[in-house]
């Protein structure tokens, strides 16, 4: 494991000079770009069977972990928490209804689209795929995962109001997303075939605000304690522990951990910010801050080198070119029908559009829920399906994302 960390490091270290030094991309952007050319260079030399080069890779870096379960039962619990606590509360609660309705209704609308045009290009290709496992195939493409974007928005000064509803549609976006994925396979796999639409209905509900209720009951009891704390370490190591200790106890009870961690990392951020002592301001945004970096740039490492383990077929390769405008258009209706009190009051609706719909990047989160799914027919298919609309979303619409907020906000 050590040898692993090691390695893992110092590609991603290696990879961020890289971008530093030539490319001055985004870092998370420039990192996976680079790990993408490294993979596919190693694929070539391995193909012309130059020894240490590919299988050696793959054998030490990518089959050592279980990347599926290190993201959505590990890293996924600091980079929530750690993108909730920054977001301003109060312009969040402003407009949580609508919020609420992009989070929540936009994921289902995206959904059940995304689950039909499946159905269709994988019928017009050829290829049996039931109608279940496209709404599987759907909600993994539904989260978004706009890390670099909300860095971007930030350094751009757009509003506060605009960066509050972006950061927290797409925060509880992916719990959303998860809840929806977690139901659809284990209908698919047979595990739920007892219940009908109102049970399933139920567990949706019950997800949704059971998690939310959990996470401001863990908050508030650390709230409670960290009234009592005079010194900012203690304090980061309160947050380190409700972080995931929120996220274990939603697991251990069958609720979704990441809509727990949201809600939990959003009250520490409003009680932190309104505390009398700037340092403890300063040092619990600095240490979450480098913990979220960090993370990300490993994580897009990641995204860059699993193209060498991911078995391509052109069937899927051609259904996920045909379907990458069809992505952009099902999120542009779930922005539309879903926010539509929020764009009808906002001076800027087309700006607004643009970007919650070109800023709706797909990234580790869609990939680690495609890694997990069993081994039964269709996950190589969903697998290529979701790492070429990932690719796609982060170099083609990260990398345009400044331009088209300048176009409407300049």
């Amino acid at each position: 494991m050590l040898s692993f960390l090691a390695i893992l490091f110092l590609l991603t270290a290696i990879s961020g000079f890289i971008d530093l030094k030539w490319l001055h991309l985004p870092m998370t952007i420039g990192i996976m770009l680079v790990a993408l050319s490294f993979s596919l260079l190693l694929s070539i030399l391995a193909y012309y069977s130059v020894p240490f080069s590919k299988p050696f890779f793959t054998t030490l870096i990518l089959e050592r972990v279980d990347y599926s379960q290190l993201l959505l039962k590990g890293i996924l619990a600091f980079l929530l928490f750690a993108g909730s606590l920054h977001v301003d509360l109060k312009e969040l609660w402003n407009v949580r209804f609508s919020v609420a309705f992009l989070a929540i209704g936009g994921t289902i609308i995206s959904v059940l689209f995304l689950a039909i045009v499946f159905w269709g290009l994988f019928f017009a290709f050829g290829c049996s795929l039931s109608l279940i496992w496209c709404f599987v195939l759907a909600s993994i493409l539904a989260p978004t995962d706009p890390v670099s974007v909300l860095n971007m928005l930030g350094r751009l000064k757009l509003s506060n109001r605009i960066q509050a509803i972006f950061a927290g549609e797409s925060l509880f976006n992916d719990g959303v997303a998860v809840v929806l994925f977690t139901t659809f396979l284990e209908i698919a796999t047979s595990n739920m075939t007892g219940h009908d639409g109102k049970d399933i209905l139920f567990l949706f509900i019950k997800d949704i605000f059971g998690s939310g209720l959990l996470g401001f009951a863990t908050a508030w009891i650390t709230i409670k304690i960290m009234n009592c704390i005079d010194n900012d370490e203690v304090i980061i190591l309160f947050t380190l522990a409700l972080a995931t200790g929120t996220f274990a106890l939603a697991d251990a009870i069958h609720l979704s951990g990441p809509i727990s961690v949201v809600v939990s990392g959003l009250m520490i951020g409003d009680h932190i910010q309104n505390c009398q002592s700037k340092k403890y301001i300063h040092s619990t945004h600095i240490f979450w801050y480098l913990i979220d970096e960090i993370l990300n740039t490993m994580l897009f490492l990641i995204i860059g080198l699993e193209i060498m383990v991911i078995p391509f077929h052109l069937s899927s390769f051609l259904i996920a070119l045909c379907s990458i405008p069809l992505l952009i258009l099902s999120r542009t209706l779930a922005v539309l029908l879903s926010g539509f009190s929020l764009l009808y009051r906002d001076n800027n609706p087309k700006g607004l559009i643009s970007i919650l719909t070109w800023g709706g990047l797909r990234g580790g989160i869609s990939l680690a829920m495609a890694l997990s799914l069993p081994v039964l027919y269709p996950k190589d298919e969903i697998l290529i399906i979701t790492y070429l609309i990932v690719i796609f979303t982060i170099l083609v619409q990260g990398l345009t994302m400044e331009r088209v907020i300048r176009y409407f906000y300049s």
